[in-house]
């Protein structure tokens, strides 16, 4: 919440159907942000965390994410959280109800959310699934030609670091058939949150018959 969901003013709640499938926009009064209540969560919680950290980094911002890399992020928390949320609150300043921007925000949650869905929220973290649907998504930018080589693996060992998950168990055929009931959705595609390189994204809309090969399956 630091790092992420405490910024913006989405409030959703997750239904059977699917991750964050009601919901609204209500912009808080104000937002109290005290690091040292981080040291209240227990290891797993802290990384969770730290997946919403990578995913900022990835989109806006490769200093961010080397951060994560060569440094210790609890050694450097205060840095952290300031940066993340002065990248969210410029997103959500420029596009409050997620018309074009702030989808980017969203990067690797579209598997993620198929990911927890599929664990029936229980068994696996959101950052958990959020990394995993990370370098699921980068890998397939890789090997279409629109992701440089080797971001995935950088992503992978970062999600490492911090004690974080990089594959699912579920069978890629079912992830895929619940990204269908994603918010992103339309009519006939899903519109996916890519990278070019770690720090810089964008959004490309895929049709629905065009996934299971984008994701390489035959």
């Amino acid at each position: 919440a630091q790092v992420d969901s405490s910024v913006g003013g989405k409030t959703a709640v997750d239904l059977p159907q699917g991750k964050n499938l009601c919901g609204a926009f209500h912009q808080p009064v104000l937002v109290l942000i005290d690091p040292n209540t981080l040291d209240t969560l227990t290891p797993h919680f802290f990384s969770d965390g730290m997946a919403e950290v990578i995913k900022t980094g990835c989109i806006k911002s490769a200093s961010l994410f080397e951060k994560t890399e060569n440094q210790n992020a609890k050694d450097i928390i205060d840095d952290i959280i300031f940066e993340c949320v002065s990248i969210k609150a410029g997103v959500v300043e420029r596009d409050e109800k997620e018309h074009g921007e702030r989808a980017l925000l969203n990067f690797g949650h579209t598997s993620g959310h198929a990911i927890e869905k599929l664990h029936n929220f229980t068994t696996i973290s959101h950052g958990e699934a959020v990394g995993i649907g990370m370098v699921m998504i980068t890998k397939a930018g890789e090997a279409n030609g629109i992701t440089e080589k080797g971001t995935s693996e950088r992503i992978a060992n970062v999600l490492k670091k911090y004690n974080l998950m990089t594959e699912d168990s579920n069978d890629l055929h079912d992830i895929i058939a619940c990204m269908n009931a994603d918010k992103k959705r339309t009519a006939d595609s899903i519109n996916f949150v890519l990278l070019s390189k770690i720090g810089e994204s964008f959004t490309q809309k895929i049709k629905n018959g065009d996934i299971p090969k984008f994701f390489g399956l035959k």
